[in-house]
């Protein structure tokens, strides 16, 4: 897969994620446009007060995701399957 496509994916994922978070009838795209510094605001203390209360499980998570990122893109440069291991 293309990074290009990847992109496309994932924007078209977080897009539908947000959609589903907001309520309905809430134009959230308008607002970011209309309102940018306020919504970066607010999304910056969301974040900083989700990972406050989730921290070690984020990071645990984003590190087992590169962890297995990283061995298949090796094993793809090599030619051959690395087995992860198993705890």
């Amino acid at each position: 897969m293309s990074d290009g496509i990847k992109a496309d994916s994932v924007a078209r994922d977080l897009h539908e994620l947000v959609d589903e978070l907001v309520p309905d009838g809430l134009d959230w795209e308008r607002l970011v446009r209309i309102y940018p510094i306020p919504t970066l605001a607010l999304a910056g203390i969301g974040g900083f007060l989700i990972g406050r209360s989730h921290g070690p499980a984020i990071l645990s998570a984003v590190g087992s995701f590169a962890a297995a990122e990283v061995a298949k893109n090796v094993s793809t440069l090599l030619g051959q399957e690395i087995e992860p291991e198993t705890d």
